[in-house]
């Protein structure tokens, strides 16, 4: 679960940012992870689904494409 130091942090910022605006839920968050990073797509959707249980990102969808880099992007998020 070496994911959880890089997702941990995505969560915390999407989660304030959406509070902030008046959000109550996010539904779905769109990332670009870097093939750099050594993630693996379904560990990271498990991890990802793991830490956001109990926050306003818990069920939240999660669309990820890759590029070549070594860092993970938000690109956007919806919420309700």
């Amino acid at each position: 679960m070496h994911e959880s130091h890089m997702i941990e942090p995505i969560i915390k910022g999407i989660a304030e940012h959406a509070q902030t605006e008046g959000a109550k839920k996010v539904s779905k968050v769109r990332l670009k992870i870097g093939r750099l990073t050594g993630v693996k797509e379904d560990s990271f959707r498990e991890t990802f689904a793991l830490l956001a249980k109990g926050t306003i990102l818990e069920g939240a969808e999660l669309e990820m494409t890759s590029f070549v880099g070594s860092r993970i992007d938000v690109v956007s998020f919806d919420v309700d």
